[in-house]
């Protein structure tokens, strides 16, 4: 089936401790929220091998997959462009790197490996980009940063090689966590963000990573406070890519490789989209805690759009202000859930624009991941044995407060957006929003006085 298209079976009547059945899927009991982790967090050994996908090597495997990739970054590859490197990571068995040049997939580069003091500490490695901005590479001892580049010889410096980050962790430092797609243009985001943040923290979500392209400085504020709460991480996009897809495509490669064995799901969204479930008395993370089936690689969670007509003002002002201006407030002309196999989705767009809650792991004892390549709106690769599930959205959906003046939108997209059905008068649940209101104001004046 494309989608889940019963409604869940309420099997109690308690507003948390409760049980979906649908189709062959079960969503059993939540179990309470854990505790943070005692710090310093324990770590997997490194293993003496290289990562083993389907019974073979791991290159060997991507290099398989390479031969079926369909390439979106050849329209914005600089062939002669050189590699600079956003971020590395060690797991128990490879390393990987994210790349902030856009590069053909299997295009052949060269893992390097650095001590603290620069030096290599062995000889280069053959490898080749796959998925989009990523490099597989073999481990080798005493490496503390890793370099990518285009030959064997070629200079090393601050601008292709990075410090390694540990992710080797024994236990999940978070259960959900939350990957923001790069934040770009001129227009005001504060409110935006703010508002995003304290959803999310409704939801049961403790983490957050950013991924920057372009803010204000006063937009900036807002993002710093969270920072030093320890909630948000700032992952900067450098100006390498011009190409707004290809800067999506990067941050959501870097937050899967920075969130294995650190977060066992990852929510995927933009900075105006709000997933939760329909009964606002579950949280996402109550409901991905009910997750039995262990062959689920992602959740895909439906669009509705809502249609939002000015745009956010530019400065804090007073609470009358956030009380009429608030997105989730101001908003309610929405349309009919996009369910992945309707006409309207083209071929590029099979998931109906759906955000995805990917599942990171599956053994994090044993390192195995389950998500290889992963587009904006889908997961296009699972590793052997994986698959999404697409919610009905009688269980779960996004409200989207999408702006309708931005790029004549509404002009363009209007006619297919009622392809999906008639629009509707819809409100952020009362239960949350005045929860929700009140923990941004309170926010709003920490940081802006």
């Amino acid at each position: 089936m494309p989608f889940l298209q019963n409604p869940p079976e309420r099997v109690s009547d308690d507003a948390v401790q409760k049980s979906f059945r649908f189709l062959n899927f079960t969503f059993d009991d939540p179990i309470p929220s854990p505790k943070q982790p005692p710090l310093p967090p324990r770590e997997i050994e490194n293993s003496g091998e290289d990562e083993v996908i389907g019974g073979e090597s791991a290159m060997s495997y991507y290099r398989k997959l390479i031969a079926q990739t369909d390439d979106l970054m050849s329209r914005v590859t600089s062939h002669n462009q050189k590699i600079q490197i956003l971020s590395a990571f060690a797991y128990k068995d490879h390393f990987s790197a994210v790349i902030a040049t856009p590069k053909k997939v299997g295009t052949t580069v060269f893992c390097r490996y650095l001590d603290n003091n620069e030096r290599e500490v062995a000889e280069p490695a053959e490898s080749k980009v796959y998925p989009s901005f990523v490099v597989y590479c073999s481990r080798r001892s005493n490496s503390e940063k890793l370099g990518i580049t285009s030959n064997k010889t070629e200079l090393l410096g601050a601008e292709n090689s990075v410090n390694l980050i540990h992710r080797k962790f024994k236990e999940y430092q978070h259960h959900v966590s939350f990957c923001l797609a790069p934040m770009y243009g001129a227009e005001p985001k504060w409110l935006h963000i703010v508002e995003l943040v304290e959803h999310y923290k409704l939801q049961g979500v403790l983490k957050f990573f950013f991924y920057v392209r372009e803010i204000s400085e006063y937009d900036r504020r807002i993002v710093r406070s969270y920072v030093d709460s320890g909630e948000v991480e700032i992952i900067e996009i450098p100006g390498t890519v011009k190409d707004v897809i290809a800067q999506q495509l990067m941050g959501v490669a870097d937050c899967l490789l920075r969130s294995r064995t650190y977060s066992e799901w990852s929510i995927f969204a933009d900075l105006d989209e709000r997933l939760m479930m329909t009964d606002d008395r579950v949280t996402i993370d109550e409901f991905m805690r009910t997750v039995t089936d262990k062959d689920i690689g992602s959740i895909a969670f439906p669009q509705r759009w809502i249609m939002k007509r000015e745009h956010i003002p530019s400065k804090f002002e007073n609470d009358l202000q956030i009380i009429e201006k608030l997105p989730t407030r101001a908003w309610h002309e929405t349309t009919s859930a996009a369910l992945k196999g309707h006409p309207v989705c083209q071929e590029q767009q099979q998931s109906c624009w759906a955000k995805d809650i990917v599942h990171n792991e599956k053994r994090i004892q044993k390192d195995i991941s389950q998500v290889i390549r992963m587009l904006v709106h889908e997961v296009v690769q699972f590793y052997p044995g994986f698959r999404e599930v697409f919610l009905d959205p009688s269980i779960g959906y996004i409200r989207h407060y999408r702006d309708v003046q931005m790029q004549s939108w509404e002009l363009n997209n209007r006619k297919q957006l009622q392809l999906f059905g008639p629009f509707s008068n819809t409100s952020y649940p009362s239960s949350l929003g005045n929860k929700l209101l009140k923990n941004v104001l309170e926010k709003l004046h920490r940081v802006y006085g």
